[in-house]
C-alpha cells in the first residue's frame, strides 16, 4: 500500500504486531492492513514515524494516516499524521444546532485550507508563507464569506 500525498487513508490493523525485520536500509515494520472500504487487504511498510503511532494499536483497531509535505527553505520535507479513529472521533466535539447534535466541520475546513495553501505555495515556488496563507483561507472559509468552505 502506498500513501498519496495530502490524502487521509483509513486503515484497519489485521494483526496485533507488525513483522519487524532488517534490510540493507535498516529496520522495517511490515503491517497487514485493510483499507477504508473494509474489502482490500494490503501490506504496508510503515516508516518509523508511523510505526511509533501504530505500535500501541491492536488487531481490529483503525487509524487515519496522512502523508504530508511541507517546504522548509528549498527542501520539501515529508511527514506523517497518524490518528487512531477512536481519537479522531473524540477530537470532534458535537455541537448542538436546533436541539440536535451534529459534528462541526472546522477540521475539514482547516485541512482543505492547508492543502490549498501548499498547492499555492508550490505553484508560486515558495514565494509565500504557507502557514499564513492556510490561516487566512481558514478564517475566510469558517466565517462563511463565500469562499470554498461555506458556513460551519
Amino acid at each position: 500500500m502506498e500513501l498519496n500525498l495530502n490524502q487521509p487513508c483509513s486503515v484497519e490493523l489485521l494483526f496485533d504486531q507488525p513483522t519487524i525485520g532488517q534490510s540493507q536500509y535498516g529496520e522495517y515494520y511490515l503491517y497487514a492492513v485493510r483499507n477504508g472500504d473494509g474489502q482490500t487487504e494490503y501490506s504496508f511498510f510503515a516508516p518509523t514515524e508511523v510505526h511509533e503511532h501504530l505500535k500501541g494499536l491492536k488487531k481490529g483497531d483503525r487509524a487515519i494516516i496522512t502523508k504530508l509535505a511541507e517546504q522548509k527553505g528549498s527542501k520539501i520535507i515529508t511527514r506523517f499524521e497518524v490518528t487512531p479513529e477512536r481519537q479522531a472521533q473524540q477530537t470532534k466535539p458535537p455541537t448542538v444546532v436546533n436541539g440536535s447534535s451534529t459534528q462541526d466541520n472546522f477540521y475539514e475546513i482547516m485541512l482543505g485550507s492547508c492543502k490549498d495553501a501548499i498547492r499555492i505555495q508550490n505553484e508560486l515556488g515558495g514565494m509565500i508563507d504557507g502557514k499564513s496563507l492556510a490561516v487566512t483561507l481558514f478564517i475566510a472559509r469558517s466565517r462563511g464569506t463565500g469562499f470554498n468552505g461555506g458556513t460551519p
